[in-house]
């Protein structure tokens, strides 16, 4: 990039006053504001360290919009405890129309307070849910006892349980 007028300055030595006001945690950020230094006089940013500004607080307001998301959900889902039994949706592409909606399953273990290792009768499953998954049931239909050992998939999970003889290709 050339600069205009004297070939002389160099691109670190210029500096482009930005006229930017941004909404940020609702306070408006003057880049006038942010130039002042402790001392209470006016210095001049480069352009680049106002983005190193704006950037970081950008940054902030994410992870303040984040806690706020994690409490929201905190609140609108309750906390499973183990042998709770639960409900998991299957996918319209691992069923056939004739198929289980949904499989009842067990909660046989909670690994980083997030996430939920579920088993059913016929095995544990292979991949891990966490809470917005699957939907708590108020009676336990099935125990930690009764699940079987072996890992399996949803669809292998229907294709058992299905009225005829479940989805997809038969080798």
């Amino acid at each position: 990039m050339q600069s205009q007028g004297n070939d002389n300055t160099s691109e670190a030595e210029t500096y482009v006053t930005m006229e930017v006001e941004t909404e940020v945690q609702n306070q408006k950020i003057d880049p006038e504001a942010i130039s002042k230094t402790p001392d209470g006089t006016t210095a001049t940013i480069s352009r680049a360290q106002k983005v190193i500004v704006f950037r970081e607080a950008a940054r902030e307001g994410l992870e303040e919009q984040a806690k706020e998301m994690k409490a929201t959900s905190s609140k609108t889902f309750q906390k499973p405890t183990l042998g709770q039994n639960v409900r998991i949706k299957i996918p319209d592409i691992d069923r056939a129309k004739m198929d289980p909606i949904s499989i009842i399953a067990v909660i046989t273990d909670i690994k980083d307070e997030e996430f939920y290792e579920l088993a059913t009768r016929l095995g544990k499953r292979k991949a891990l849910y966490t809470r917005n998954q699957f939907t708590l049931w108020k009676e336990n239909f099935l125990s930690i006892e009764e699940v079987g050992t072996e890992e399996i998939n949803v669809r292998e999970v229907v294709n058992k349980v299905s009225l005829v003889g479940g989805h997809g290709f038969r080798i």
